[in-house]
């Protein structure tokens, strides 16, 4: 990245260096370091995704000792979706007995 000094005369000045020379009009450089930070973080979290499908595996931001977190999380979820599957089977049961007297 630099700083341009002057748009005529295409003075610009290096930041990270302090050195301070002609600018080439046909030459356009960028700063990678920070899109390589966000390509790296963004390998971690698709990483993260690619493991949470197996249930021994700890989410990246868990605390530590979590393992078998994704395990028990479908248990409960399982749980809760039988429960309420289970609930309007009864109220259909109901339903059809109270019609049919």
């Amino acid at each position: 990245m630099y700083v341009l000094i002057d748009l005529e005369e295409n003075v610009a000045l290096n930041p990270e260096t302090g050195l301070l020379g002609e600018m080439d009009e046909h030459l356009i450089t960028t700063n990678l370091a920070l899109m390589m930070e966000s390509v790296e973080r963004l390998a971690r979290i698709g990483k993260d995704l690619f493991d949470s499908l197996d249930p021994t595996t700890i989410p990246m931001v868990s605390y530590p000792n979590r393992e078998g977190i994704y395990r028990n999380a479908g248990r409960i979820a399982n749980l809760a979706y039988g429960f309420i599957f289970g609930m309007l089977l009864a109220a259909l049961v109901a339903l059809a007995l109270k019609g049919g007297m």
